[in-house]
C-alpha cells in the first residue's frame, strides 16, 4: 500500500475525522440527549448522521485493517434505526466489536486498543450514548494520531532525500 499520503488525501481525512469527533456534541447540543447516536436519525440532523457515516466509511475503505469496520459502517447507516431496528442494531454492534481488532493488532500506539476496550466499563456505567461516544472520540484520536505521524513520517523522508539528492 503506498504510504504517501496526497495533500488533498491529508485534508479529507482530517475533516472526517474532525467531523466525526464533533458529530454527537453538535446532535446533543441541538437535539438534546437521546439514547444513542442512531436515535438522531429520527431527528431534523439525518443528513448530518448520513454524512459523517458515509465520509467515515469512506476514510475507512482506504485505511489498511479497517475496511471491515467500513462495511458494517456503511450497512448500518443504510438500514435505518426506524425501518430497521434490529438489523441496524446487529451492524452497529458489529461495526463498534469490529473496530478492537485493528485497534490491537497495532505495532505502534496500541495503548489506544486498550483505552477502546474500557468501552466496555463505560457502556456498563453510563449508557449507550456515552458508550458510543467515548468509542467515537478514541477511535478519532487514534485515527488523527496515525495521520499526523504518518505525515510526520514522510516529511522527515522528503527533508532526508533533499538532503541526500543535494549533495
Amino acid at each position: 500500500m503506498e504510504r504517501h499520503i496526497k495533500k488533498y488525501q491529508f485534508w479529507i481525512k482530517l475533516a472526517v475525522i474532525i467531523m466525526s469527533v464533533l458529530q454527537p456534541f453538535i446532535l446533543i447540543m441541538n437535539q438534546g440527549y437521546l439514547w444513542s447516536i442512531s436515535s438522531y436519525w429520527k431527528t431534523s440532523l439525518q443528513p448530518l448522521f448520513i454524512l459523517v457515516n458515509a465520509g467515515t466509511s469512506y476514510f475507512f475503505f482506504s485505511t489498511e485493517k479497517w475496511i471491515v469496520p467500513a462495511i458494517f459502517l456503511l450497512l448500518l447507516t443504510a438500514f435505518s434505526v426506524e425501518e430497521y431496528k434490529l438489523v441496524h442494531n446487529i451492524f452497529a454492534a458489529l461495526f463498534f466489536i469490529s473496530c478492537t481488532i485493528p485497534l490491537l493488532q497495532i505495532k505502534r500506539f496500541q495503548f489506544f486498543g486498550y483505552i477502546y476496550l474500557f468501552s466496555l466499563v463505560v457502556f456498563w456505567v453510563y449508557g449507550m450514548l456515552i458508550f458510543e461516544i467515548y468509542c467515537v472520540l478514541i477511535l478519532g484520536l487514534y485515527h488523527l494520531t496515525i495521520l499526523l505521524y504518518t505525515r510526520y513520517l514522510e516529511k522527515i523522508r522528503r527533508d532526508f532525500k533533499q538532503s541526500i539528492d543535494s549533495q
